[in-house]
């Protein structure tokens, strides 16, 4: 397998060059570079690291900050809309049904100065009616938006061949092209208020992985905008956060939520592409990805991508990219840093394999 070729061949001038560096050039000057190189490295990692230990602070004033927030319905926008609410922040809540449960819960369980507003992030009216009624709201209170925070998001599972295009237009238009469109009508607010934009992508917007591709680039956009932005908005000192979690059991997550998209994707997919993947291949991705399910993160620990919002959103000294929680950060690290041929050799050795036998239909011919 070329994997395996590309691994050994990697092996070998490694340790090639190891070799020529001790025999030939080791010094203390090549010692110290590489001591130096080492701790460059690894200096973001273990601040990430100590960060989860140390005090958090507030800005000041937070009881007359604004902050508006996507996909409040459910999951980590309907959780952060609540912390942010009991600390007395102003929260523009964006419900993709404003008059469901998840918005009512929210009406129940938190103060007055929470307001739900309609949004589909992917309508243009939509998007333009929620920036005139949070206008009209601080002009009101005489109060400016700190905040921005892109929340909304769907995902879909299936292999690139059987998954349809109308998917991966839909995800985009969500995840990516809603994020754009929020930004651009906010950003006159938040220059006034020099204030900040907060985007939750995913690790998967840094590396990528089987059965999720349209996810995956939809995540990889996203945290490319977000960059971008960042560059872009810093002349009116506006800043830009990406909350980057591992996978978390929520809706999005959910078994029978995946178990719908893998099956409708499968459904959608020509007999003649389907035969060519073997008898009982459905089951077999089933498996797997209920396997893979298995290294997600509890909804117990949902907090952990609630405390990072809440420092990014209102913290006094913001990172500029976060990974929730500890178990997290290192799952990303070494998602990132794995060399390529062998993530993709692991993947392949605990991914299903197409049936060499035909179904009962082919045999007959």
């Amino acid at each position: 397998m070329y994997l395996l070729d590309n691994i050994k061949k990697k092996v070998f001038v490694f340790g090639a060059l190891l070799i020529f560096f001790r025999v030939f050039i080791w010094s203390t000057l090549i010692l110290n570079f590489v001591l130096t190189l080492t701790s460059f490295v690894l200096a973001g990692h273990v601040f990430n690291l100590l960060w989860n230990f140390m005090p958090k602070n507030f800005v000041r004033n937070i009881e007359g900050k604004a902050v508006f927030i996507t996909g409040c319905d459910t999951g980590f926008g309907h959780m952060f809309a609540k912390k942010l609410d009991a600390l007395g922040v102003l929260v523009f809540a964006g419900c993709l049904f404003s008059e469901g449960e998840g918005a009512k819960e929210l009406q129940r369980s938190c103060s007055d100065k929470l307001k739900i507003i309609q949004l589909d992030v992917t309508q243009d009216d939509q998007v333009e009616n929620a920036v005139r009624t949070v206008t009209s709201i601080l002009e009101g209170r005489r109060e400016e938006l700190w905040a921005v925070v892109n929340n909304a998001g769907i995902g879909n599972v299936g292999e690139i061949e059987w998954t349809p295009i109308d998917v991966y237009q839909k995800t985009f238009d969500v995840n990516v092209l809603g994020q754009v469109r929020i930004t651009k009508v906010f950003l006159p607010l938040l220059r006034k208020s020099k204030g900040r934009i907060v985007s939750l992508t995913s690790v998967l917007g840094r590396a990528s992985f089987p059965f999720s591709s349209a996810y995956c680039m939809s995540k990889h956009a996203a945290v490319s905008f977000s960059d971008s932005l960042r560059q872009e908005v810093m002349k009116w000192s506006i800043s830009v956060h990406t909350v980057e979690p591992w996978g978390y059991r929520t809706d999005l997550l959910d078994g029978a939520v995946i178990e719908s998209n893998i099956k409708g994707n499968w459904g959608k997919t020509p007999n003649s592409v389907r035969e060519e993947y073997g008898v009982g291949y459905l089951d077999k991705v089933k498996r797997t990805v209920s396997l893979l399910l298995l290294t997600s993160r509890p909804k117990s620990a949902m907090n952990e991508v609630i405390d990072c919002l809440v420092d990014a959103t209102i913290g006094r000294e913001p990172k500029v990219r976060y990974i929730p929680g500890i178990v997290g950060l290192i799952c990303t690290i070494i998602a990132c840093i794995i060399p390529t041929e062998l993530l993709n050799f692991i993947i392949y050795i605990i991914s299903p394999t197409v049936s060499r036998s035909k179904p009962e239909s082919q045999k007959s011919k």
